[in-house]
């Protein structure tokens, strides 16, 4: 069954969905997803939605997920090439951290490696020593790894080799042991592909050793926006893949670069999910096998890239299609053909091409076999210092291959034997060098199951050798020995038999304070009932007596309906009534609230909070703010659990209004899987716990958070005024 395409109506329509949703972190990452899968497909859209929502976060003082958003707009945008709004979001998410935090170190990173890929070397700069003090203060080893290794990578200051040495030395070492290992890949990789790039041999065997860190799972492939705002190296796994692929073919390895081209198709063309990138992958391929030598497998990939491009052969847009054609139509002796593709891949750049040596070269050998010896002659001189300076690579290879084809062309018979002397000498360093890689890794296998065998051996021997003492002492040591087992028993029977006597105590001493506690508990349940079921009963009278003013109250009424309005007592009889309805309206309010909150039994604790937070404003003498987060299942905890964490909010309230001459207040309820926390905070002028009722007050609360199971902590708040949090709140028993 066809996956179904989802249209822009319906995506927006999701999105003012998840806008009119409460903002919590639920809804914050759901709104993250749906930007992100949304950009796969409408970028601009997802951009629109970024500019709408990152200002409510701010507003909503939610800077830690405005920061996220931020940084994940910022990448977006530099991916494209858009560095200018890059370099403002960045400025952006740098204004909306902290300086001391976290998230505006991670804002300095990524304007590091911004403007390394815009090629700013003052704002690198710039941005790298504001981060590396920032680093430092913090003792914040990833991200000061980060900076030393886009330092490295930058090039600043040019040619100066040892200090980027030391750089990547340094990324690395603060990179080690950390839990993530973003930084830790980002700073190896870019050693071995930036440093080492002289050295293809190095390159590879540093390379091999990536492969294992590449599998870590902290290396996601492409993480969530909540997930991780700060740096990570995308695509691990096929970066290093392609990368051995490349060395390879540079080393003229065709075994292990075959190997490699398989696992690039496994791990990025046959799970790529973006069509637009399949084609350039494949073309890839198709010039590695065509290089290695399989030509069948190399034109079904250029067959399956015209298929997806579906144009015309000569309007295909990669350089390295014509290369990759021009070899296979050299194979199939249509030298004529091979020379057209060969043109037609200089005629389309270098700038989507995957090569390891220049396809100038391809070029000027298919001009050769064509017969313009003397054109050819002209391109290859081109390369004569490129092959001389690096001539243990492929490039010298077919360098000296082609140019020695070349001279006997031309009946240069002295010249066409030194370029095939030079040409046999690099072959074998190459071959001899890809035998030595080969035979180490058998020997590390061989090695290790040396070693295994080994370790098996010598377990064997040590056993034996234990058995023969064994039996040695057992000779010689008879007698000896059964008095010894003798006194041994004896003692172990002693022991033994005080071991048992000290846990039967411990567990008798155990049993009873577990009796101890559950008769404390007990006792304060039948405590704490009672109270609840006199406080009932004392709200069930004061309800009963209520009802006889309302009857006053009804007389009255009815009296003046009786002798209608023109009586001169209807007017007082009225007012009378009106009055008694209104003090009766507020004492059944008042009485109920404080003894027992009925809105909890009916509606839930949400509700009352919510009910208690609107009566508080109602009064004018302080504006409070009810935060609450979850209670949404109604029988998750018990009535009289519930009870008492809305009487121990209302305490704190009443706190507040009596004596701390706030004006603002704020309340945040949080229910947790397991316990509630609440947090209450203040701008007055702090809570006393020696004075009069508020030090009653606390005395209370803190007994009942007590008992609750929770722990109270009580601190004066950031800007002035008092700060309550109690966490752990939990029944006794469920």
């Amino acid at each position: 069954m066809a996956a179904q395409t989802v249209t822009e109506a319906e995506t927006r329509a999701d999105w003012k969905a998840l806008q009119r949703q409460p903002l919590t972190e639920q809804s914050f990452r759901e709104a993250c997803d749906l930007i992100q899968d949304t950009g796969k497909t409408n970028l601009n859209l997802s951009y629109e939605w970024l500019t709408e929502y990152v200002p409510r976060m701010q507003k909503a003082g939610k800077w830690e997920w405005a920061h996220m958003l931020l940084m994940a707009w910022a990448r977006a945008k530099e991916s494209f090439g858009f560095f200018e709004e890059s370099a403002k979001l960045h400025q952006r998410a740098l204004q909306n951290a902290p300086q001391s935090s976290q998230q505006h170190r991670e804002a300095l990173v990524g304007s590091v490696l911004m403007y390394s890929h815009w090629s700013k070397v003052d704002s690198c700069v710039k941005y790298l020593a504001l981060g590396e003090a920032a680093a430092k203060a913090a003792n914040d080893r990833e991200n000061l790894s980060f900076l030393y290794t886009f330092h490295a990578a930058s090039r600043t200051p040019p040619n100066d080799f040892k200090s980027r040495e030391n750089y990547y030395r340094q990324a690395i070492q603060l990179a080690e042991g950390l839990k993530n290992k973003n930084a830790e890949f980002t700073a190896r990789y870019n050693f071995v592909v930036n440093f080492l790039e002289d050295n293809p041999a190095q390159q590879v065997v540093e390379a091999e050793a990536l492969l294992e860190l590449a599998k870590d799972s902290t290396l996601a492939r492409r993480p969530r926006f909540y997930e991780r705002s700060n740096f990570w190296f995308r695509n691990p796994i096929p970066s290093v893949y392609f990368y051995m692929l490349q060395q390879n073919l540079i080393l003229a390895d065709y075994t292990n670069a075959n190997k490699f081209a398989d696992l690039v198709v496994e791990v990025v063309i046959k799970p790529n999910l973006i069509p637009a990138q399949t084609p350039i992958f494949m073309t890839q391929m198709a010039f590695a096998k065509a290089t290695i030598g399989e030509f069948a497998q190399a034109k079904g990939y250029l067959k399956q890239v015209r298929e997806l491009l579906q144009v015309a052969e000569k309007d295909v847009p990669f350089p390295n299609y014509f290369t990759t054609a021009g070899l296979i139509a050299e194979h199939d002796k249509q030298n004529v053909k091979a020379l057209s593709y060969h043109k037609q891949a200089l005629t389309k750049g270098y700038s989507s091409a995957f090569y390891f040596m220049p396809p100038d070269m391809y070029y000027a050998h298919a001009l050769t076999l064509n017969g313009a010896y003397q054109k050819a002659q002209l391109v290859l001189q081109k390369f004569d210092s490129l092959a001389k300076n690096r001539p243990y690579s492929a490039t010298g290879l077919y360098y000296y291959e082609y140019l020695a084809e070349l001279q006997k062309a031309q009946n240069n018979l002295p010249r066409q034997i030194q370029s095939l002397q030079t040409y046999y000498t690099i072959k074998d360093s190459l071959t001899n060098l890809n035998r030595y890689r080969a035979v180490q890794q058998v020997l590390a296998k061989v090695g290790l199951r040396e070693k295994e065998q080994q370790v098996a051996r010598l377990s064997e021997e040590k056993a034996a050798q234990e058995q023969q003492i064994q039996r040695e002492r057992l000779f010689y040591g008879a007698l000896v020995g059964l008095a010894v087992l003798a006194i041994v028993f004896l003692l172990l029977y002693l022991q033994n038999r005080q071991v048992r006597n000290r846990q039967t105590l411990a567990l008798k001493q155990n049993e009873l304070e577990q009796l101890e506690k559950q008769r404390h508990i007990d006792l304060m349940r039948g405590v704490l009932e009672a109270e609840e079921s006199e406080r009932r009963k004392i709200a069930d009278q004061l309800h009963d007596d209520v009802n006889a003013s309302l009857a006053l109250a009804s007389l009255n009424v009815s009296s003046v309906l009786e002798k209608g309005l023109s009586d001169q007592q209807s007017e007082p009889k009225l007012m009378k009534a009106h009055e008694v309805l209104g003090n009766v309206s507020s004492t059944i309010r008042n009485i109920s609230h404080r003894l027992t909150p009925l809105l909890i039994e009916r509606y839930g604790l949400r509700h009352a909070l919510e009910d208690l937070a609107e009566t508080v404003n109602l009064s004018e003498k302080l504006h409070l703010e009810m935060i609450i987060v979850g209670f949404d299942e109604p029988h998750r905890y018990s009535l009289s659990f519930l009870n008492e964490v809305y009487r121990i909010i209302q305490e704190l309230l009443q706190n507040i209004v009596k004596h701390a001459q706030a004006t603002e207040a704020m309340v945040e309820v949080v229910e947790h899987k397991t316990h509630v926390s609440v947090m209450v905070e203040d701008n007055g002028i702090g809570m006393t716990e020696n004075k009069g009722e508020a030090g009653k007050g606390l005395s209370s609360i803190q007994a009942k958070v007590t008992y609750l199971n929770g722990q109270i902590e009580i601190s004066k708040a950031a800007e002035g005024g008092t700060q309550v949090v109690i966490d752990g709140l939990s029944p006794l028993l469920e």
